[in-house]
């Protein structure tokens, strides 16, 4: 294996780590790679990316919560400012009550990009060992389908059939 067939190995699992079914499993189909050597590089991108934006968002938490009383003191202690509720913070309400950890899980790799679906997850949902299943799964789930999804619009547009 020469260094540029390990540098593309690379760059395809930081891509499925970030970005997973948006760039990281469209470049590996793209790479015209073999099936298994696919799922192992996307499915590991992605596992590594849940495992170290967990860390990185609870670390962030807890930061944000320790200079969170220090903020507050600065400010002028009689007007608290109201809560806006933009489009975003709407949305993320939606997903944390109508779908739960499971449906952010499965929105994650597709929709929204691993580091925020983790953060979110982290956040709103305590129990890292469920977060970390459902997440695997999801990912898991996403580079079968999306593989084949990709590879059938890869080929049809190599023989010109689509």
């Amino acid at each position: 294996m020469d260094l540029s067939a390990l540098a593309q190995i690379g760059l395809i699992f930081v891509l499925c780590s970030v970005k997973f079914g948006l760039v990281g499993v469209p470049g590996a189909v793209l790479a015209n790679w073999p099936f298994f050597k696919v799922m192992a590089v996307t499915i590991s991108g992605g596992i590594a990316g849940v495992f170290f934006f967990t860390f990185l968002s609870e670390r962030l938490i807890l930061s944000y919560k320790k200079i969170k009383p220090g903020l507050i003191k600065g400010a002028n202690q009689k007007s608290k400012p109201k809560r806006k509720f933009t489009i975003t913070n709407k949305t993320i309400v939606w997903v944390k009550l109508r779908l739960g950890l499971i449906g952010l899980a499965f929105i994650t790799p597709i929709i929204i990009s691993i580091p925020l679906g983790v953060f979110l997850a982290v956040r709103y949902f305590k129990n890292r060992n469920l977060i970390w299943r459902y997440m695997i799964l999801s990912i898991v789930f996403w580079a079968v389908a999306l593989y084949f999804f990709y590879h059938h619009l890869y080929e049809g547009l190599r023989n010109h059939t689509i």
